[in-house]
């Protein structure tokens, strides 16, 4: 671990701190992520992993203002059409490509 001067800490380096910290350090100022390990870097061969983010239009067009978007599309990066999720029989939501006129 090393001393440096900050002024703005970000715990948990996963997307939204990552992008979060990006974009600070953009404007200028001095961030810290905390995290329990370095990332590993992405194999292309490698076998995907069961989990997957759904990305939505709002947050491709904040990646793309970071700079980052075309990093993201080499990772086995696909449009969805559409999702579903629920947790509970009350607890439903439906995005659907279509009726959002998105390709």
């Amino acid at each position: 671990m090393t001393n440096q001067p900050t002024e703005i800490a970000i715990v948990g380096g996963g997307m939204v701190g990552g992008a979060l910290a990006l974009g600070l350090a953009q404007h200028g100022f001095a961030v810290t992520v905390i995290e329990h390990a370095e990332p590993a870097p992405f194999v292309a061969d490698s076998q995907p992993d069961v989990r997957i983010s759904a990305i939505s239009a709002a947050s491709v067009s904040l990646l793309k203002g970071l700079g980052v978007w075309d990093a993201v599309q080499a990772m086995r990066c696909h449009p969805y059409r559409r999702l579903e999720t629920w947790e509970w029989e009350t607890a439903h939501v439906v995005f659907d490509a279509a009726e959002l006129k998105l390709p």
